[in-house]
This record gives structure tokens, sequence and C-alpha cells, in this order.
């Protein structure tokens, strides 16, 4: 396996009690060259006790696999849509700007959005919007090879049930083609989808209507599962994680690709989230 150095971030993590002025330098030159600017969370903990923010940044380079390393990325979109559905308005804007310097088209911004939207409600959308003019002038960067994991590819089709959507109402029809998705798919049926086939099928109906075309213009289908395995590892959804890692599976994602998804819910939920992880899902992950 290979090793990982002591730098993260211009910082000497292994020596978390020790802070030089080139230290200091160097981190914030990373922040400011990235497009992503100085964080006053980091700068309120570079002031009082430096040691918090090394310890903190040691932990960064064990969310993803160091066997097979994403492209940043991934991460970084990860994030756009974790701080949407928590309206964090801040973290919105700082790493839409990241996720452009390391190759995100504007088109994977708003693909990302849209998943985002499917939880985040308005309020994370207000978040998203505050950042509008930067969107509305968004300059894609050079196109680059590696964006995302090899194999991953962009497929607006891919998660389509054969639903008629020309009708706003279900039929058993649309309520039967989606069961054999699911089964065709995940080998399950989640619980909810039953209950909603049962009691709101016009709701499942208008909610698959939306999760199938949230994606449409550049993000591999691969980001989808990714996404919402994340958060549901941060929210603690059991059934939310199990649906996405059998997802994930379903569109030939590794399980180091997917324990990165869970591992980066640690940032927001604590490694605690990860019992829930491995109750959803232990048993699949221990397959792959």
């Amino acid at each position: 396996m290979p090793a990982i150095g002591p730098t993260q971030d211009g910082l000497d993590v292994t020596r978390p009690e020790e802070m030089t002025a080139a230290e200091i330098e160097a981190y914030r030159a990373q922040y400011t060259g990235s497009n992503k600017g100085l964080l006053d969370s980091f700068e309120f903990w570079l002031e009082f006790r430096p040691d918090v923010l090394k310890r903190h940044k040691a932990r960064t380079r064990h969310y993803s696999s160091a066997l097979e390393p994403p492209p940043a990325l991934v991460e970084l979109l990860g994030a756009i849509h974790q701080y949407t559905i928590m309206a964090f308005r801040e973290g919105v804007g700082y790493e839409v700007r990241l996720a452009q310097t390391n190759g995100a088209l504007r088109t994977d911004i708003l693909d990302t959005l849209s998943v985002a939207f499917i939880h985040s409600g308005h309020r994370g959308m207000y978040a998203a919007a505050s950042y509008s003019d930067y969107l509305r002038d968004y300059v894609d960067p050079p196109a680059a090879l590696e964006r995302f994991p090899p194999r991953w590819s962009f497929n607006p089709r891919a998660f389509d049930s054969g639903m008629d959507y020309s009708t706003r109402e279900a039929s058993a029809e649309d309520m039967e083609r989606l069961e054999a998705w699911y089964l065709r798919t995940l080998g399950e049926v989640p619980r909810y989808v039953g209950f909603l086939a049962r009691h709101r099928p016009g709701l499942l109906k208008a909610y698959r209507d939306r999760y199938e075309h949230a994606i449409r213009d550049s993000l591999p289908c691969q980001m989808l599962p990714w996404l919402m395995l994340n958060y549901n590892v941060v929210r603690g959804f059991h059934e939310g994680i199990r649906e996405n890692v059998l997802l994930g599976r379903a569109l030939g994602m590794t399980r180091e690709q997917l324990l990165d998804a869970i591992c980066f819910g640690v940032l927001h939920a604590g490694v605690n989230a990860l019992g829930v992880a491995e109750e959803a899902a232990g048993d699949l992950l221990a397959s792959l």
C-alpha cells in the first residue's frame, strides 16, 4: 500500500504541537492558489490551537482509498452536494471554486446541485442561488482526461425505470415496471417503494421522475450513488446506505470507491456513523 507522506496542505501533520512560519505560508498559499480562499474555520484554529488544525488535516488523506485514489473532483462535488443540503452558503461557494480549479465543467456543478435539491429543499437552494453570479459567468477549464475514475461514464438513461412520465397519474403498469427495475438493478425493493406504491403511487412516480433525470448533462452516473451514499451515512439512514451500495455495485463501482463515499461521511457525522454503515451494508462490501 502506498505510503502517505507527512505533509498535508503545506502542514507537517506528524508534528501537531509545532507550527512554523514556513508551514503557515505554505498552507495559505495552497488555499489561495487553488482558488478556494482562506477559510475562517481553519484560520480560527491556526490562531488559537494550531494542533487542532493539524490533527484535522492528518485525517483528510485517509477518507479515500490508498489503493484506488480518486480524482479530487469526486470529493469536491460530494462536498458541494453536502453543503447545499446543509445550506452552508460559504461552503458551496468555495467548493465550487475549487472544483472548477480541479476540472469541473459547469454542467458537472449543475448536475450535482440538481441531485442535492432532492434532499435540500428551498433552504439549500437559497444557499446555492447566492452563488448564481459565479455560475452565470463560469468558464469551463480545459478538458481533463482524469476528471473521474476509470470506467465511470455519463449515461442519462442509467436510471430509466420505463415508467410513462407523459402522465402524472401512476398506473399499475408503472408500478410493475418500477418494481422490476429495482429487482433487476438492486436485487431487492426498498421498503419505501412498497409503502408509496400502496399509499401514494403518484408521489413515488413523481419522485422517480426527478431522481431519474437529476443528472442530465455531464456527470457520470456513478456520482449519483456516491452522493446519495455519502449523504445517507451523514444522516445515519440505514436503508439509504444499503440502497446506494447496491446501486453503486450495479453500476460497476469498486469496493474502494464505495468505501470512499462512506468514509468521507466521517467529516460531518463522526466515526460512529460507520457503525450504521456496517449494519446496513457490511455484508455487501465484504462480498465485493
